[in-house]
């Protein structure tokens, strides 16, 4: 290759292939304004000598009316035309002759004729083309044929993304040339077919990369004083670029076919030879032809899938709404119907993240991964539909998952947090998934609109049970008030007549009866305690609370001071932690400690030393209180019954209680917008978590705590 063609800075910016010459004329007098170099070899004369010069009169015969037929054939702008072939008086032979208006100039393009050519029977290949199944079949067909009229040593069909990024998807080739089936080339540097080129100047013909361009002459337009555009001129020397890449793939000799459907650039077909190859401009016509038809059924069978993907889209968001609407939430739905979650978006993996839980299926990253790629789309993706085909261009930290990941696509399932469902597609070229269709975009927007449909409609429904609970809850709190208010009196008098029969008829009571008499007291008074407990917890429903700020060190000092008589002499060791101020109600506040305390002395017994542990730390806003025992534990199994009304995990005979201290717990926490819960291992202790939020806690402060 010469040397020019190192540099794109040595080539002339407005220049033609050799093989044929260029004039360009003044449409309305038909002189000649510029005319290519290599008219010294064609014509026999320099290009100064035809300048001003009236084409009409250099053709043979020579024909005033010549003229009127330029003109006729570029009466729309930019359309090239075929006019046959025409002889020079100053030479033998003819020339192949295509014209084209620019502005108020007319581009002539003349290329010696080569002997006539029997044209390929297009019929029988439009019948075998309809009777593909597929486009690779469809291009597999046209790369054959193209090869058998041309000659080339390879030709290959490139399919393109929307976005540019092409795949080798059929190929025919003869012995030496190497194989480029299957290869992926992206955007920038194709080496294939500048695809600017190809979109906007249909066929490319190049029949020696190592051929001098030829300038025109003058370089600049007499009547503009600019460069005239040779864009749609198929003399057009090809740009640097281009003949690099081709020499990448070993071709001296080069022709390409844009395949245009719906208006876009689908792809094209490539031809290469190892050595210069001259191919007469009839057989290139009937190649394009033939691309043209091909497109043709490109486009056809494009929209017939898009229509049955637009079906199949339709069939299944009608499931994915369905799976959704029998469940009590949209990620249990979508999780029950993985299948139809991955078809949906046509991707080899998928993740739901709703709060802090994160669900994948099939080839999809980690789950620490995912939500970290939540947490980054909720930061800079808003709560829009968020889509990209080279997620490791959008966010470099995450170019480790292109072999999982390479495309995403994030449907936001919440307005408020980070909650997503995510599709992923691996690299399909060079850094790059497939890119979404625009049909599944559509899709995924109106599934967004019907969920947003679903959560309303389920949260007016627990807007209703929630009503309707407060209401049944209100009823069950007078009722135990009441019943609890009309029981006290009877087990007081039940306790009292059992000490006075004691008093007064004791001595005269066999040990049987006294027995039986100390049993009827002692179940008694039991009661009374179980009906006084029962009533504080009815009536924790129904006072005011009365928020103040409280120091924990000094409510906690003053508590363990209070149950210093039920030590009994044994050895605790105390932890404290340091302790927060917090805003609740005083009152209330001070039973919900005493009784997590009077509980770890409780459990703790047996202990020598018993060791209990204080502490505290900052969290959502608000505080996480903590109280940790080395006591008899809990198996978590049973965790859901321990803040239950009436609910023991022990038995009496071991540690005596009414088994309502701990619901008592929950109700002071919640009134007050908090949480509890609690961890324990049976034999090695337990411990019991209070979070109580800040003086003005946020709606969703309890519910954020969820983990």
């Amino acid at each position: 290759m010469p040397a020019a063609r190192a540099s794109g800075s040595t080539r002339p910016p407005h220049a033609i292939q050799p093989h044929g010459f260029l004039l360009v004329l003044d449409r309305a007098r038909g002189t000649i304004l510029q005319a290519s170099a290599s008219v010294r070899q064609h014509l026999n004369a320099p290009p100064a000598e035809l300048l001003g010069q009236r084409l009409a009169y250099l053709v043979h015969p020579a024909d005033g009316r010549f003229h009127e037929r330029l003109r006729a054939a570029t009466q729309a702008e930019r359309i090239p035309h075929h006019l046959g072939t025409v002889a020079f008086i100053a030479v033998g032979g003819r020339f192949d002759l295509v014209v084209h208006r620019h502005g108020e100039s007319i581009v002539a393009e003349f290329e010696p004729a080569a002997p006539q050519v029997r044209p390929s029977d297009l019929g029988g290949f439009v019948d075998q083309a309809q009777r593909c199944q597929t486009a690779d079949e469809l291009c597999e067909l046209a790369v054959e044929r193209i090869r058998r009229m041309t000659g080339f040593g390879r030709v290959v069909s490139l399919e393109l993304d929307p976005d540019g990024h092409g795949r080798v998807n059929a190929e025919r080739r003869g012995r030496g040339y190497a194989s480029l089936l299957g290869r992926h080339f992206p955007a920038v540097g194709q080496p294939l077919q500048a695809r600017a080129d190809a979109r906007a100047q249909g066929l490319n013909y190049i029949p020696d990369t190592g051929s001098e361009p030829s300038p025109l002459e003058p370089a600049r337009h007499p009547a503009t004083g600019a460069c005239t555009d040779l864009s749609l001129a198929s003399l057009r020397a090809a740009p640097p670029t281009l003949l690099h890449c081709l020499e990448d793939v070993g071709a001296r000799a080069a022709m390409s076919l844009p395949l245009m459907s719906q208006g876009r650039l689908w792809g094209m077909i490539a031809c290469h030879h190892a050595q210069p190859r001259t191919m007469p401009q009839a057989v290139r016509s009937q190649c394009d032809l033939l691309a043209q038809v091909v497109a043709l059924q490109i486009e056809a069978r494009q929209a017939q899938a898009e229509a049955d993907r637009r079906h199949e889209l339709q069939r299944l968001t009608g499931m994915l709404l369905a799976a959704m609407s029998r469940h009590d939430s949209v990620p249990a739905g979508l999780a029950s119907v993985p299948e139809a979650l991955l078809e949906f978006a046509d991707a080899t993996g998928a993740a739901i993240v709703h709060g802090n839980e994160c669900q994948t299926f099939g080839q999809a990253p980690s789950r620490r991964v995912v939500q970290a790629l939540s947490a980054r789309l909720a930061r800079t993706g808003g709560t829009g539909l968020f889509h990209t085909a080279s997620l490791p261009g959008e966010a470099p930290e995450f170019a480790s998952l292109r072999d999982v990941a390479c495309g995403v696509l994030a449907l936001p399932i919440s307005e408020l947090h980070a909650n997503y469902v995510l599709w992923f597609r691996p690299e399909w070229t060079r850094g790059r998934a497939r890119p979404w269709q625009a049909c599944e975009l559509e899709s995924a927007a109106e599934l967004r609109t019907a969920i947003t449909g679903i959560v309303l409609r389920k949260a007016e429904e627990l807007a209703g049970l929630a009503d309707e609970l407060g209401r049944i809850n209100q009823e069950l709190e007078a009722f135990s008030y009441s019943v609890s208010h009309d029981l006290r009196a009877p087990l007081r008098h039940i306790a009292g007549y059992a000490d006075l029969l004691r008093e007064y008829e004791g001595p005269r009571l066999s040990d049987r009866g006294a027995r039986y008499l100390d049993n009827i007291g002692d179940s008694a008074r039991f009661a009374g305690r179980l009906v006084d407990a029962l009533l504080t917890f009815s009536q924790m429903g129904r006072s005011a609370l009365r928020p103040s700020q409280i120091d924990l060190s000094q409510a906690l000092e003053q508590i363990r001071r209070e149950l210093a008589p039920d030590l009994d002499g044994r050895q605790v060791d105390w932890i404290m932690g340091e302790l927060p101020s917090v805003h609740a109600d005083a009152a209330y506040m001070h039973l919900a400690l005493r009784n997590l305390l009077s509980n770890a002395i409780k459990y703790t017994r047996g202990r020598d030393p018993a060791v209990i542990e204080i502490g505290a730390w900052p969290r959502h806003g608000g505080h996480v209180i903590y109280v940790r025992d080395n006591g008899v534990g809990f198996d978590m199994k049973y965790v859901g019954k321990l803040f239950g009304v009436f609910q023991r995990l022990h038995r009496m005979e071991e540690f005596e209680g009414t088994g309502i201290g701990l619901a008592n717990v929950r109700r002071i926490v919640e009134r007050h917008g908090g949480r509890v819960w609690a961890e324990g291992t049976p034999g090695q202790g337990a411990t019991f978590y209070v979070f109580l939020p800040g003086a003005q806690p946020p709606a969703a402060t309890a519910a954020a705590m969820k983990e």
